[in-house]
């Protein structure tokens, strides 16, 4: 069987309508005794929902090995608590972003170097397949 129902009335006259804590009139809510729970409550409800940020860095993402240092760094925050989990999310996502276009890069260069090599006729033939 539920308790009693806290004795606060709303502004419009309707009754509260939660349960009153054992051995009082009031709910959590309402009970002037439960101020200072209440304010605690509240700022810790706060702080929940906050995402924590990094702190403006120049981290350079110029190579898979700074991609590599930079997830590692990430992974050892996160382990610690210094990271919040889903700031590591998104840094992760992005240095998978990171690696995709290095990766481009790289073969876009390796691409020019083949082809400045090869002799002006396989230049034509080849642009005339990459353009297919």
């Amino acid at each position: 069987m539920a308790g009693p129902r806290c004795a606060q009335v709303r502004p419009n006259g309707d009754p509260c309508g939660g349960f009153a804590i054992n051995g009082g009139r009031y709910c959590f809510a309402h009970d002037p005794a439960q101020t200072d729970k209440r304010d605690a409550a509240r700022r810790r409800g706060g702080q929940a929902g906050r995402v924590a940020v990094l702190p403006a860095s120049d981290v350079q993402v110029r190579t898979l090995g700074d991609v590599v240092t930079l997830v590692e760094a990430t992974i050892n925050d996160v382990r610690t608590g210094r990271v919040d989990v889903r700031v590591a999310n998104a840094v992760g996502y992005l240095a998978n972003v990171a690696i995709r276009a290095l990766e481009q890069a790289d073969l876009e260069a390796r691409l020019e170097a083949l082809e400045s090599v090869l002799t002006p006729e396989r230049q034509q033939a080849a642009a005339w397949r990459r353009r297919r």
